[in-house]
């Protein structure tokens, strides 16, 4: 479904939808202006206007959602409750349920991905690396608890379960995967990787 023709169908006044689409617009094109969001969402230029002052500020308010958004997924995962002495069920289950809730974020992490001006936005820079912290905490703990890995930095293990959760929602998108068994694909590829059964 395109953007414009879902603006229809929801609710354009609610922010939180705005700002939807306002993601989706920008990261179908980096260089789109207000007035393609505000066409996109069904709202006048006004309208956006009086929200979103400047195409700055709708960028950084888009950023600032994504990122409060993988937040909040982290925290539901509950990575933290995971200990050093935790089984290897325990580790699984965590990591599914980071992995079947970051899935339909990939349009904020597109977002992310294609705005390179937004590098430039300290306080944007310091709350992703605030974001990855608890992952990262999450992996050594696993490690140590022998249920990764040991020797993989925290930091790559992190880095490759965006990326695998990234491409599921590309895959999902472009009909090449269904959505059911796009949690279970990511989490038997970030568990196993792509070499021979042993």
């Amino acid at each position: 479904m395109s953007v414009q023709s879902r603006a229809r169908r929801v609710s354009s006044s609610d922010p939180q939808v705005i700002l939807e689409i306002a993601a989706e617009v920008f990261s179908a094109n980096a260089a789109a202006s207000l007035a393609d969001v505000a066409a996109a969402a069904g709202v006048g230029r006004t309208t956006l206007h009086n929200r979103f002052p400047t195409r700055e500020a709708l960028l950084l308010a888009v950023a600032h959602d994504a990122l409060d958004r993988c937040a909040t997924v982290i925290q539901d995962a509950r990575l933290a409750e995971v200990g050093a002495d935790a089984a290897p069920e325990e580790v699984r289950a965590a990591l599914s349920r980071f992995i079947e809730a970051m899935i339909p974020l990939g349009p904020r992490i597109e977002f992310l991905l294609r705005q390179p001006e937004l590098d430039l936005d300290k306080e944007l820079a310091a709350r992703t690396d605030q974001l990855d912290t608890p992952l990262e905490e999450f992996v050594s703990r696993a490690q140590r608890a022998g249920a990764l890995r040991a020797g993989v930095p925290p930091w790559w293990a992190v880095s490759s379960l965006y990326a695998l959760t990234y491409a599921a929602w590309e895959a999902i998108t472009a009909g090449l995967l269904a959505p059911r068994d796009a949690a279970a694909l990511v989490l038997d590829t970030a568990l196993t990787g792509i070499g021979p059964t042993p």
